[in-house]
């Protein structure tokens, strides 16, 4: 065999060497696709943010206008409830039957993570407001919040409630679905986890009467009364 032949045969691959290439591409995919999976919730989480910041907005804006907060639960007052009364201050996209800011993006994905139901369990809600805030009243306003920046108004939920209940409540609610969570992160058992849905805090995302949001590992009833703590 001439030398040109020669180097015209070895500059195929061999079968050894192509699964030598095969295993390396496999190990980088499985190096990067966690990395990949964490990117992604993390941008969920940044949109997240981003619909509390659009519903704390409309809150403030009510309140302006009216000189309450929205209602948090008042059975006497139905159909009025905070998502309903918050309405005309957002976009068009936004409707109680699942659209816009009211649904955590981390939530519209069922087959992903444990989700139980696209927007929470009734399918419209994933945030629910701070039960100190017009639950059983009807006259709660910025003048009786004494801490602002330690004060929750709006934080992740699996939709269940309407209002938000502190980890040591009996019908603690906060959903820590973010950084690794999943759908049925609650600090109590819920009628919402069902099936085999994983039980994996992470992280909830609330915002607080002066407009920041936080990623919450916690959430201690300071935060959410309206006192300074």
């Amino acid at each position: 065999m001439t030398s040109a032949n020669q180097r015209r045969a070895r500059s195929g691959f061999t079968l050894i060497e192509l699964l030598v290439v095969v295993a390396i591409i496999a190990i980088l995919a499985g190096l990067l696709l966690p990395t990949l999976g964490r990117a992604k919730d993390k941008g969920r989480a940044i949109a997240c943010a981003n619909n509390l910041k659009q519903l704390v907005l409309a809150t403030m804006m009510y309140e302006e206008e009216y000189h309450v907060f929205p209602l948090g639960w008042v059975p006497e007052q139905l159909p009025a409830i905070w998502y309903r009364q918050l309405q005309r201050y957002l976009g068009r996209g936004t409707n109680v039957s699942g659209g816009g800011v009211f649904v955590c993006p981390a939530s519209l994905q069922p087959g992903e993570r444990g989700a139980v139901r696209a927007g929470g369990f009734w399918g419209f809600l994933a945030y629910a407001q701070n039960k100190e805030i017009n639950l059983g009243r009807t006259d709660i306003s910025m003048k009786h919040v004494e801490d602002p920046v330690g004060t929750l108004l709006f934080a992740d939920t699996d939709g269940w409630d309407a209002c938000l209940y502190a980890d040591s409540d009996p019908t603690a609610n906060v959903l820590y679905r973010h950084s690794g969570g999943s759908e049925a992160s609650t600090r109590t058992v819920r009628v919402t986890r069902r099936g085999n849905v994983p039980i994996k805090f992470g992280r909830a995302n609330g915002v607080f009467l002066d407009g920041h949001v936080e990623l919450l590992r916690h959430a201690s009833n300071r935060l959410f009364t309206l006192k300074l703590d």
